[in-house]
């Protein structure tokens, strides 16, 4: 009987304080989407991919694979990637978003090949269609090294990701490009 008086009690003075911010109907004052949360929620959707491994002489190795991206309310989505990479079977799942406050967009990547998650913050660039984010990710080192991506919006159906990192000599070098192409 305590726990449910002290329960009730918490809820009520919530509700008060709630009510002393003179708030008439508290959806008036739930952010609203901007053009950022827009773009990102125009991802969603079922895509075919085609990914590309680049190695330091410059040769590559392709393989297929399909993401699903799913809304997460108005704001975010989240991936859902399966496929093949270097022959193995590759997962991964994503959160992606805009932070209004920081101005930046934000993604967290984690996958079934790496033991260290990825968080990504970057911005757009409107005038290419271009997402360009930075972060870091634990290298062939063995230590947390910085990377960058690129995504290039080609059109409502068509995406590019390009994955950027350090080669062998140190230098930023290109490691991946997934080609997205929507399912019908």
């Amino acid at each position: 009987m305590k726990t449910i008086l002290l329960t009730l009690t918490a809820l009520v003075s919530g509700l008060g304080i709630a009510g002393l911010s003179g708030r008439q109907d508290p959806a008036q004052d739930m952010p609203k989407p901007g053009p950022e949360h827009e773009r990102i929620l125009n991802l969603a959707g079922t895509w075919d991919a085609v990914i590309t491994i680049t190695a330091p002489d410059g040769s590559g190795q392709q393989s297929k694979g399909s993401l699903r991206t799913e809304k997460l309310g108005a704001f975010h989505t989240v991936d859902h990637f399966e496929g093949e990479l270097m022959g193995m079977p590759f997962h991964g799942h994503g959160v992606n978003s805009y932070c209004p406050v920081r101005k930046q967009h934000v993604t967290f990547w984690s996958d079934s090949m790496s033991p260290s998650p990825i968080l990504l913050t970057g911005t757009y660039d409107e005038s290419k269609k271009e997402l360009r984010m930075s972060g870091e990710s634990a290298g062939m080192s063995g230590k947390l090294e910085k990377m960058r991506t690129v995504i290039k919006i080609e059109s409502d159906d068509r995406y590019v990701f390009s994955l950027f990192g350090p080669g062998p000599d140190g230098e930023e070098m290109q490691h991946m490009t997934i080609e997205y192409t929507r399912k019908k």
